[in-house]
């Protein structure tokens, strides 16, 4: 059922996105390497898109490894899509809610319907 109190975004005649449920910004990044002074290369992360998302948070793991507790959580990003987030990759990452998260997975939801990205964030 569709909410007549929430915006719409026209984008051609005959499609329509709603804009309401994508209230979250995310930045996915890109791994660049550059070269230092001294010949030597350099793993950076630059900015590739920002964009507004539809969080979907899954349930936490936790791990106990070598005595040592860490933990896991999941989320699912669902994006409009468009050139840059239809190129998005696993080798790609996401800078969301004070946390970097490691895409695990990215589907294309078919034409005007986005981009559904799912990633982790480990919490030492």
């Amino acid at each position: 059922m569709v909410d007549a109190r929430q915006p719409a975004l026209q984008l051609s005649p005959g499609c329509i996105v709603r804009a309401g449920p994508r209230n979250r910004r995310v930045i996915f990044q890109r791994k660049t390497v550059i070269e230092d002074p001294y010949g030597g290369e350099i793993t950076t992360w630059t900015d590739y898109v920002s964009a507004w998302a539809l969080v979907i948070w899954g349930t936490g793991a936790e791990r106990r490894e070598a005595a040592q507790i860490s933990a896991s959580q999941p989320a699912t990003f669902r994006v409009i899509a468009n050139d840059k987030t239809l190129a998005l990759s696993a080798l790609d990452r996401i800078n969301f809610a004070g946390g970097l998260w490691n895409i695990t997975s990215i589907v294309p939801l078919g034409l005007n319907d986005g981009v559904e990205v799912t990633a982790i964030r480990a919490v030492p």
